[in-house]
């Protein structure tokens, strides 16, 4: 307790020198955060954190409004070729690049996207999102090839000219973008960060300090917002962009937040004493405040949107410290019926209801890819791919569960593994519950399978830089894991999965069945059927990408989740004011968002919900 006050009393400290809940005709909305962006280059960027950044201080092409249409934002109007190849945007006038003091730099032109685009394509910039652009657009994979850098003993690359791909600035308003075949849902890809536009002139005076997380002049913008200070692990302010084209619909005018690595436990309690404007409540303290009439209308169920697909990764190649034994964890992996032992022996039912106590099997899907992404006369492609699942069900599967453990004792004995099977999970301990959820998952399989057999090893990982320290680096054996769809279609789901990904390093699976005649992993196969039909054969492409996601789950490679977004928050935002999409930015961005009188309480959230859906509906009418 004497550490939580303390804690308490050096963040209102901090907070002191932030502005009141108003001042003259500000509209100041205040939060604590405690991940730490690892860059401000939003053309390379992979990370949620730092989307959220970007979002609000570059514009894009086109955006969504509250209902999830795309409409226009940077360019005004656009225009498709009867082959459906080509895409020409025309831009709006008095969109403006000004610097992190408001000065004007320069107009935003169609240069700025061709200039975007070939920095994205330059191997070298190692922008993660490349591939949104190089497997889509013509000549893009060439070019970006051709900027790769050799290996030790190989011949360099030939070069290929700029102008065989198809992304040109035909003038200082047009920008046009020719894509490999017709792609229907090539606008949905337009609202991300690999497709934001760069002022050439600022690119070439940073040079590599372009985007460098060290200070706020090291990007320009063009969003609704300024990022006016940045001090990393301290603060960060946005303020309203005086000079943006749309002023007049960004309501709040600065966003203070404040770094604090234990935002997650402080938040509650700050909000209560009015010093912050949101915070994250956790079920323990949602249940607390429901139960109090004073609490109980401060705060509202989290919005479902359906943005993030959260599963339980195998890692084939980890790359943990000996004491974890990598070794071991290799033989056990690539073993079907121990990735089987623990794919029916999850309980996921148990997990969910750490964040979510009264409807967990709400948030529990049986696909990767989330519902409403693509319909295809009128079903869900979530259910396309379910129906060839083997599903593992909401409670553990015991009887499935002990037999695979019993073959997979008799097949990794022989093999020359030892038991218990040492099974690193880690967990970001500034996100809210996770790791009491590892915890819930550590008890319910050792218990189930026996601690003799699996020894699931609960670890924090940092804080700051989780993804780059853990994920990526394949420092973890069995852990959850995330994917925010880019664009809308099911293609997009595949990219965890492959040949390079940092998830679960499936390309280093050594398990023969696993691999077609060829040599190739059958999934990579099946993955690459599907992007051979063609989009005008919706069905048949939507079917195939089905049979390559039931695949994973068939064979234990994942263990569908589902979502995260459960339970309540406290916030002075309407959420039904927000850009809304499941895929993109549009969640990221506070534009068209104005800030409450008070908190929205439950019964406001679901009146604001109501008259949402009306609204929704009457745009078909």
């Amino acid at each position: 307790m004497r550490k939580m006050t303390a804690l308490l009393l050096c963040l209102l400290l901090a907070l002191g020198t932030l502005p009141a809940f108003a001042e003259g005709e500000e509209a100041v909305y205040r939060t604590l955060y405690s991940g730490e962006i690892g860059t401000l280059n939003y053309l390379t960027t992979g990370t949620t954190n730092e989307f959220t950044v970007s979002a609000n201080i570059i514009d894009t092409l086109v955006e969504r409004d509250k209902y999830g249409n795309i409409v226009p934002c940077l360019a005004e109007s656009w225009t498709q070729s009867e082959d459906g190849l080509t895409w020409t945007f025309t831009l709006r006038d008095g969109a403006t690049w000004v610097t992190a003091d408001g000065e004007y730099y320069a107009d935003v032109t169609a240069y700025d996207f061709e200039t975007a685009a070939q920095y994205v394509l330059d191997a070298k910039n190692d922008a993660s999102n490349a591939w949104i652009l190089s497997d889509y657009l013509a000549g893009a994979d060439a070019y970006y090839s051709s900027t790769e850098l050799p290996g030790e003993g190989e011949a360099a690359p030939e070069p290929v000219d700029w102008a065989t791909v198809g992304v040109k600035a035909l003038d200082e308003k047009t920008i046009s973008y020719t894509t490999i075949e017709p792609i229907p849902f090539f606008l949905s890809m337009l609202d991300y960060s690999c497709y934001m536009p760069v002022n050439a002139q600022f690119l070439e005076e940073k040079g590599d300090e372009f985007g460098l997380a060290t200070g706020n002049d090291t990007v320009l913008y063009c969003g609704a917002y300024i990022l006016s200070e940045f001090k990393p692990q301290e603060s960060r302010v946005y303020t309203k962009n005086e000079s943006y084209w749309d002023a007049e619909h960004v309501y709040i005018t600065k966003i203070q937040q404040t770094y604090n690595k234990e935002a997650s436990t402080l938040s509650p309690e700050l909000y209560l004493r009015g010093e912050i404007d949101a915070a994250d409540i956790t079920p323990t303290i949602a249940a607390e405040w429901l139960a109090d009439p004073e609490k109980a209308d401060l705060i509202h169920p989290v919005r479902q949107i359906g943005q993030y697909s959260y599963f339980f990764c195998f890692n084939f190649d980890p790359r943990f410290d000996e004491a974890y034994e990598p070794e071991n964890w290799k033989l056990a992996v690539n073993n079907e019926n121990f990735r089987k032992s623990l794919f029916f022996g999850l309980d996921r039912l148990k997990a969910k209801t750490v964040i979510e106590p009264d409807n967990p099997a709400d948030l529990i899907w049986d696909s990767l890819t989330p519902a409403s992404i693509v319909v295809y006369n009128g079903k869900d492609y979530a259910e396309m791919a379910k129906e060839k699942a083997e599903i593992p069900g909401l409670s553990a599967n015991e009887e499935q569960a002990i037999a695979a453990r019993d073959a997979a004792i008799e097949e990794l004995t022989a093999a020359g593994a030892t038991f218990p099977v040492k099974a690193l999970m880690c967990y970001n301990p500034s996100s809210s519950s996770w790791a009491e959820e590892c915890q819930v998952v550590e008890q319910q399989l050792e218990g189930l399978l026996g601690a003799d057999y699996i020894d699931i090893i609960v670890e924090a990982g940092p804080s700051t830089g989780f993804l780059k320290e853990i994920r990526r680096s394949g420092k973890y054996a069995f852990m959850k894991c995330n994917w925010g769809l880019d664009y809308d279609d099911p293609e997009n789901m595949t990219s965890p999965f492959k040949s390079g990904n940092n998830y679960n390093f499936f390309d280093c699976a050594t398990q023969p069945d696993l691999f077609d005649e060829d040599g190739t992993l059958t999934y990579f196969n099946l993955v690459k059927a599907a992007g051979a039909i063609s989009t005008f054969e919706a069905e048949a492409r939507y079917e195939a990408y089905a049979v390559a996601e039931a695949y994973l789950i068939n064979h234990a490679i994942v263990i569908p989740f589902g979502s995260d977004t459960a339970g309540y928050t406290a916030s002075r935002l309407n959420p039904f004011e927000a850009q809304f999409a499941p895929t993109g930015l549009a969640t990221c961005r506070y534009k068209g968002q104005h800030l409450l009188d008070k908190p929205m309480s439950t019964d406001e959230y679901y009146d604001a919900y109501d008259a949402w859906l009306d609204e929704l509906a009457a745009q078909g009418e």
